[in-house]
């Protein structure tokens, strides 16, 4: 046999005869066709990042301590009180009346009550004086009134006795005489609230070969990474896994702030956190409530809004935080008030096209402007997906006042309602306003051990302070 160079392959063909010649058929066998892609990522439930109010509304202030506390009046600076039955009451005559329970403090053992004090029967403007007062029994103390005109009594509008349902305003000591003597102080009370500061964790992993990996899509997503934990790798979709886990690790931290509760139970994975009360569950307990049926916010309803408003003292701005349904709502009250003026026509003169322009973004009423948004977060269809049979804050919404509080001692300094109050990590990794963001594992940039992996830690440190929660309104609907 004839020896020469080796042919291992000699059966195996390098041409082909083919009736029509080359197909994509033929093509697609030898593996040859480039692949056609889109080169974005595709978000196809838009930017799921919900996190903007809080940080464009709240304050930030630092605390050392994770418990922290602040005072507020306990009331109004003018004084008023009710009582308890009613008594009758005759041109010029003294009457004895029962103070209501919950007009005394400590125990029941004081009172705004002075004599010589002014006071002004509301149903009727008749003013009169307290003459005396009685202390011996405990969140009943009784006092006496005399008209301080002979020919009026201090009976109720449309009644002959004083009602309990009525209210006496004080006027102070404002007929004290000549030679006159001191009157007894009126101390305004100061009440005391707390808080504490939570810890908010997250993690992002991933392995050295998976940063490694390339993938098809080279951008289209949208999100930051958290500052001070890009990772280092090449692979886009590690690199989205972390823009991801950061977004979505932010809107959590709002929804603890926003919703969260002290914790208190036993068996939990961790009995050392403290949990912080929330913003909505401080000012669902402590705000000003107004219901409504939905389908039914019409401009009465905002009337009964701003006279809340008006009693609680409110900045003459408010954000109207809104479900996508109250906000319905909102704008088919004032499209059904204002039809006229819900039309466009056109984006000039000369068009020929209308449209409806069909949701408010405000009104400006009874001297005040309020600036309505929606609030995804209030959205469970919205923000998971899911529609629940019952959905807590379904038709809600609430009212926050844009104002700023001046310190009583120092004028210069101004607080917001809300304040998002941290504690301040200590030294490593990317620190600020109670946020620290660090690397660590084999993969990462600055390896710390030998397993490869990249992990991406991410904490922090905040709770809120919500101020003069009585200015915030809820609007519920039922």
């Amino acid at each position: 046999m004839a020896t020469g160079i080796p042919t291992s392959n000699i059966l195996q063909p390098g041409n082909i005869s083919i009736t029509g010649g080359v197909t994509r058929a033929l093509v697609s066998d030898l593996q040859l066709l480039t692949p056609q892609y889109y080169k974005n990522y595709v978000e196809k439930y838009g930017n799921e990042d919900f996190t903007w109010w809080l940080a464009t509304y709240a304050g930030m202030e630092q605390v050392q301590n994770r418990d922290y506390f602040w005072f507020e009046n306990r009331g109004k600076l003018m004084p008023a009180v009710q009582t308890s039955g009613n008594v009758s009451a005759a041109a010029g005559a003294t009457i004895t009346l029962t103070l209501a329970a919950g007009y005394h403090y400590n125990s029941g053992t004081e009172t705004p009550l002075r004599v010589g004090e002014t006071v002004r029967v509301a149903s009727t403007n008749v003013e009169g004086e307290i003459l005396a007062i009685t202390g011996t029994t405990a969140n009943a103390w009784t006092f006496t009134v005399r008209p301080k005109i002979s020919t009026q009594s201090l009976a109720s509008s449309g009644s002959n006795s004083f009602l309990a349902t009525d209210v006496l305003l004080f006027g102070g000591d404002m007929d004290a005489g000549e030679a006159s003597t001191s009157i007894a102080p009126q101390i305004q009370l100061d009440e005391k609230y707390t808080n504490s500061i939570t810890e908010m964790r997250e993690t992002f992993t991933a392995t050295d070969l998976a940063e490694m990996t390339e993938v098809f899509y080279t951008g289209g997503f949208s999100g930051d990474t958290p500052a001070g934990g890009a990772q280092g790798g090449t692979s886009l979709f590690t690199l989205k896994g972390l823009v991801k886990s950061n977004t979505r690790y932010k809107n959590f931290v709002e929804a603890k702030l926003m919703r969260g509760n002290i914790v208190n139970n036993t068996g939990l994975t961790t009995t050392s956190s403290v949990g912080s009360e929330g913003i909505l569950p401080k000012i669902l307990a402590d705000g000003e409530t107004v219901g409504y049926t939905p389908g039914n916010l019409d401009i009465a309803k905002l009337h009964e809004i701003t006279r809340i408003m008006d009693i609680n003292g409110c900045a003459n701005q408010g954000m109207w935080m809104q479900d996508i349904f109250q906000n319905q709502n909102f704008s088919d009250g004032l499209f059904a008030a204002f039809p006229a003026g819900a039309w466009v026509w056109g984006s000039n003169e000369k068009s020929e096209e209308a449209m409806i322009n069909y949701g408010a973004r405000g009104i400006n009423i009874d001297g005040y402007m309020l600036n309505v948004k929606k609030y995804r977060q209030f959205n469970s269809e919205y923000t998971t997906g899911t529609t629940p049979a019952v959905d807590y804050f379904r038709n809600y919404g609430f009212i926050a006042p844009q104002g700023e509080t001046r310190d009583a001692k120092d004028v210069t300094k101004a607080y917001k309602n809300i304040t998002v109050m941290y504690q301040q990590p200590n030294k490593g990794g990317t620190i600020g306003n109670g946020i620290r963001v660090w690397q660590h594992g084999g993969a990462s940039q600055n390896p710390t051990n030998g397993t490869m992996n990249d992990n991406v830690e991410m904490i922090c440190y905040r709770g809120t302070r919500v101020a003069a929660s009585n200015q915030f309104v809820n609007i519920q609907g039922s």
